[in-house]
């Protein structure tokens, strides 16, 4: 296998300065090349990586050269990125040593495709990499990889071929690793969507545009002169509310999938969201100890009893505005990227969960959009009016699409509890995030997590009165 692959260390060395190596701050002690899978004109390298904590991590990486010798990301080569589409359009399989890729076609691939279609690998890439083909379709490589089915290519086939859900693009094929009876997906294709803009940016833009609106001659801003300064961002997020309450019907609409099927939230499932919201506040401490988060286990399990007799489903999982697209042409969003937080097990992300945890990933995302947008400093109280009623606008949304589906609480009350506990979660983990990123931002989470404890603390003391 050595003749087929780079030496160990020049591969190591190569791995560790990528943008999509998720061993920051550590170095590899030891590289494993598990598979060399020839896709002319390079081929893909699976290895297996141990880091200096003892922890390990396994990567696909695409290669160019003839035999996988040269450390060039074959995603950089039109004809590599050729290769795999063809390799999907015919259902093709391609050969390692020890395994195979296999390729699957999707009903959205196109009719026809130019043997020469332009090829663009997309700039901003985080743990994968994507590349585009014409205006067609969106290659999503997967960097790091784990065994087991991907949520983004089962939850994206299954709203494709069993939903008519039309928020999110549709796939047009996969690229599975085939090993000794274990499966890993390697890549989705799907649909381009046209027209679009990146959700989180677009909000800033509009939330710039709101604060220099902002009358300078007045301090304290009514909801009506908010309303009428951002009507296009409440509206936008309204709708947003509306596509994810559809989605989530989408999702829990099919009960011959075990998969897919929704189930009964239960006494276990409380106590182990109650532990694992618990566990994150403790991380969220142990990170950051200046900084006071207080909550009892308590007032966590009375907020999540508001779900009982509701049901768990799938859901996205790590849900904000970055991960959604605004076409500016039919004035509306569309929800991307549904393989979950990547550093979570695969399987704890193909869980069912409350789907309310959602709409609190959102909420999340609202507040940082708002401090985050140019202007903000200087109008923090009109920013907080407007997040008082973009938070409005979302979980209206949100709600005049679910109904009575049986996955919401049906009383506002009861959604109110168990938003507030899975806000509280987010913005726990958003704690450690910027205790480690960005010790500056470590306000913004901590005042989240203030906001969503004070409203856990409110409905347990009227509950007890």
């Amino acid at each position: 296998m050595a003749s087929k692959t780079p030496p160990s260390d020049a591969l190591a060395r190569w791995i560790q300065p990528q943008r999509w190596f998720g061993g920051k701050g550590r170095e590899i002690r030891h590289i494993t090349r598990e598979d060399w899978v020839p896709v002319a004109p390079g081929g893909i390298a699976l290895v297996a990586l141990e880091l200096d904590d003892g922890t390990h991590q396994r990567y696909a990486i695409p290669l160019a050269g003839p035999d996988g010798a040269t450390l060039v990301d074959a995603l950089d080569d039109p004809r590599f990125c050729r290769a795999l589409l063809a390799l999907i359009e015919r259902d093709g399989h391609a050969r390692g040593e020890r395994g195979e890729i296999v390729a699957s076609r999707a009903p959205a691939f196109p009719a026809a495709l130019p043997a020469d279609v332009a090829v663009r690998r997309l700039a901003g890439e985080q743990s994968n990499t994507s590349v585009t083909f014409g205006d067609a379709l969106i290659l999503k490589h997967f960097r790091r990889i784990q065994e087991g089915i991907n949520p983004e290519a089962e939850i994206t086939r299954f709203l494709t071929e069993r939903t008519g859900f039309t928020h999110t693009p549709r796939l047009a094929g996969s690229l599975e690793y085939h090993a000794h009876g274990a499966v890993t997906t390697v890549g989705v294709l799907q649909e381009l969507v046209p027209n679009a803009r990146d959700g989180w940016q677009w909000m800033l833009e509009r939330l710039g545009e709101f604060y220099r609106r902002v009358p300078a001659a007045v301090r304290r801003p009514d909801d009506g002169m908010v309303r009428a300064l951002a009507a296009e961002s409440l509206a936008a997020l309204r709708r947003l509310g509306m596509n994810t309450g559809q989605l989530h019907c989408a999702l829990a609409s099919d009960t011959t999938d075990a998969a897919f099927t929704p189930e009964p939230i239960t006494r276990d499932d409380i106590d182990a969201w109650a532990r694992a919201v618990q566990r994150q506040i403790d991380d969220a401490r142990r990170a950051a100890p200046a900084v006071t988060l207080d909550m009892e286990v308590s007032g966590i399990v009375r907020g999540l009893e508001a779900l009982r007799g509701t049901m768990k489903i799938r859901h996205h999982g790590d849900f904000h505005l970055g991960q959604t697209l605004y076409r500016a042409d039919i004035q509306d969003f569309v929800i991307i990227d549904f393989e979950g937080e990547p550093l979570r097990p695969l399987a704890e992300r193909r869980r069912k969960h409350a789907a309310v945890r959602d709409v609190a990933g959102m909420l999340r995302s609202i507040n940082y959009a708002m401090v985050s947008a140019p202007g903000a400093p200087e109008h923090q109280e009109w920013g907080e009016a407007w997040e008082t009623l973009a938070r409005q606008e979302l979980v209206a949304g949100y709600r005049s699409a679910t109904g009575e589906m049986a996955f919401a609480p049906a009383s506002a009350e009861a959604f109110a509890a168990a938003l507030a506990v899975f806000e509280l979660e987010k913005a726990a983990y958003e704690v450690v995030y910027e205790a480690s990123n960005r010790p500056a931002w470590i306000a913004i989470p901590t005042r989240g997590f203030v906001r969503a404890a004070a409203s856990l603390a409110r409905r347990s003391d009227a509950g007890a009165a």
